[in-house]
């Protein structure tokens, strides 16, 4: 297992390195130029060229690579064009947020998905499983912005029942300990930090959560429909076990493990897509964050959310490997 995990790690460097010259490369294609945005359209020609000279912006591209190369190998993301502060220092505070929201829509997703699919899989063309198929379908097909916008003018529009944006209540000071809002709210016994924060959180959760839960619900019951009439599903019937020792002991159990894949590649896919969640509902997170930076043409800030994306997604297929062999014995043995 461990010598897996060391090929699986060493693995993964040549695609960061990969992901890291394409990055580097794309972003200096993107149209206009950070001297003039951050100046302003008033800045003159004096100005612009005496910013790109104290950026570095009018060296080559090979020369800037390699300087940014050698930060890299120092641990050293670069500094924001805009605020000057150091890229590291500005996704480490803002990364507790995005992983508090992927890691509870996924959570939400996995809690509604997997029942709906295995009680949609134990009574295929009832009305339950119609209606199911009808929701996941839209589910899958709604666009998360307009999913979004409904959800924000129903439930904090008109009810008014739950904030529209950010993490916490404008009063709520907090305490910042771990920087998860509700691990922190536990932590410190605040009470009034803790609702604010389950509070803040259930809408754009919802919104994540919903695309995952809907194409779990319905890779779930394709799944079990396929279990359900295996030879080893009749022969556990045939010695009289009871209904639902055969659909959660033989048929879930054994439907689960395609699923791992599906949640763990999604919520990797979920830390990178957040970015449009994270700005409707102004989340305090790294792709709010990224999507700042892309419109003041920040490059190192695009570069470094981009390799911390890149980063938890190949960490997460590792970690989904990883579960693989703990769930299958065959795929255990063959890590071995």
């Amino acid at each position: 297992m461990i010598s897996f995990l060391l090929r699986r790690l060493i693995s993964l460097v040549p695609v960061l390195c990969l992901v890291l010259v394409i990055v580097f490369s794309l972003v200096r294609f993107i149209p206009g130029d950070p001297a003039v945005t951050l100046l302003g359209p008033g800045a003159t020609d004096q100005q612009i060229a005496a910013l790109r000279d104290q950026l570095r912006l009018d060296q080559p591209l090979a020369i800037q690579f390699v300087d940014y190369v050698a930060g890299l190998l120092h641990g050293d993301l670069g500094a924001s064009l805009k605020t000057g502060q150091p890229v590291l220092h500005e996704l480490l505070i803002r990364l507790p947020a995005t992983l508090e929201l992927s890691i509870f829509a996924t959570l939400m997703a996995v809690i509604v998905g997997v029942p709906i699919g295995v009680l949609s899989a134990t009574r295929p063309n009832s009305l339950f499983d119609h209606i199911t198929r009808l929701v996941s379908l839209i589910g899958v097909s709604m666009p998360a912005f307009l999913l979004a916008l409904i959800l924000q003018l129903v439930f904090a529009t008109y009810l008014g029942w739950l904030p529209v944006s950010g993490r916490l209540s404008p009063y709520i000071i907090g305490s910042p300990i771990t920087g998860f809002t509700l691990v922190d709210g536990l932590l410190a016994r605040d009470a009034a930090a803790f609702r604010s924060a389950v509070e803040h959180l259930l809408l754009p959760m919802t919104v994540l959560a919903a695309f995952l839960a809907a194409t779990l619900g319905r890779f779930v019951r394709n799944t079990m429909l396929e279990v359900m009439a295996e030879d080893y599903i009749r022969t556990a019937r045939a010695k009289g076990l009871s209904r639902s020792s055969v659909v959660l002991q033989h048929g879930l159990r054994n439907s689960l493990l395609p699923a791992v894949t599906v949640v763990g590649l999604k919520f990797a896919e979920m830390l990178g897509g957040a970015i449009l969640t994270e700005t409707i509902f102004a989340w305090p997170g790294v792709g709010r964050f990224m999507f700042e930076a892309i419109k003041n043409r920040d490059y190192p800030v695009i570069q470094g959310a981009t390799l911390v994306f890149a980063l938890l997604f190949v960490t997460t297929s590792v970690v989904v490997d990883l579960l693989y062999g703990v769930l299958d014995p065959r795929i255990r043995r063959k890590m071995s």
